[in-house]
């Protein structure tokens, strides 16, 4: 249980930022770092719709949703409570590094916010973050 909770804190600290990524963003990434941006993107988007189910399905990393499951969680429920937490919608992709199928991004919460690590991997050819904030 006290791990469930641990998994929420860091998802709803990362949700608590979520918003729609701005149009100089998308410009300053390509290829496979862009691909990773609209990752980010579609957390923010979902985030700000309130849509668990889409962060579960689409989003996160099987591994990242088995965690959660292992913990005694559900995947959608704790996502509903992140969304339900968050307050602000705003997260600014600042680098992205690409190593293999492994990628890293720091995403700035807001203008001048906190820097956090977002983890990614590619599952079934497409970039699933694995860790939101570590």
């Amino acid at each position: 249980m006290r791990r469930t909770l641990a998994l929420t804190a860091v998802l709803a600290l990362a949700l608590s930022a979520c918003g729609t990524a701005t149009s100089t963003q998308n410009d300053k990434f390509k290829g496979e770092q862009q691909d990773v941006v609209k990752v980010v993107d579609a957390l923010a988007t979902a985030g700000t719709r309130g849509d668990a189910d889409k962060i579960c399905k689409d989003i996160l990393a099987k591994s990242l949703v088995t965690e959660l499951k292992n913990a005694g969680g559900d995947c959608v429920t704790e996502m509903d409570r992140a969304i339900k937490d968050a307050s602000d919608y705003d997260l600014q992709v600042t680098s992205v590094k690409i190593n293999g199928a492994n990628a890293t991004a720091q995403v700035r919460q807001g203008k001048d916010g906190q820097v956090a690590t977002f983890t990614f991997v590619k599952e079934g050819g497409a970039w699933r973050a694995s860790a939101l904030g570590a």
